[in-house]
């Protein structure tokens, strides 16, 4: 088999050879990929294990800690805060800033429910994990690290 694609291969007319070709498109993708290289697709790695990924801008965009197979990931606004965390598990939070009742909507497939923004504070992401100002990200359904109070 090798030897009839060395043959093939050394043929004058190899830009008719399916031989040659045959796998043109996918190693033209793979290169254009290399070539678009963003530094949101480099993970990170902190002090805990987690691993994490950021935008241009420095924002942290995938979270995943350690002992959670549940990946996050970050959506901010215009400003830089955070508007919207979706997990790999189904579950999504949206910031809500309709006049009186600014706080979070949580869902997944079969549940909903609302946290005002006074329960919880801010919402903050960084290389350590997702944070509340006020309060416990635990109340938002979060995962939260044993012995970060």
């Amino acid at each position: 088999m090798y030897g009839e694609y060395k043959r093939n291969w050394s043929t004058d007319e190899v830009w008719m050879n399916p031989a040659v070709h045959e796998n043109y498109p996918e190693w033209k993708k793979a290169r254009d990929r290399r070539k678009k290289f963003k530094p949101s697709e480099v993970t990170f790695l902190n002090q805990h294990g987690d691993r994490f990924s950021k935008d241009g801008d420095g924002k942290v965009t995938l979270f995943r800690y350690r002992d959670i197979e549940t990946l996050y990931s970050i959506s901010y606004d215009e400003r830089g805060d955070v508007s919207s965390i979706s997990s790999s598990a189904g579950w999504t939070w949206t910031r809500l800033d309709a006049g009186a009742s600014r706080g979070w909507l949580i869902r997944n497939y079969f549940d909903a429910w609302q946290v005002e923004e006074r329960e919880c504070g801010e919402v903050l992401v960084d290389e350590e994990g997702i944070k509340c100002t006020a309060g416990s990200v635990a109340i938002l359904g979060l995962p939260e690290r044993p012995g970060s109070n």
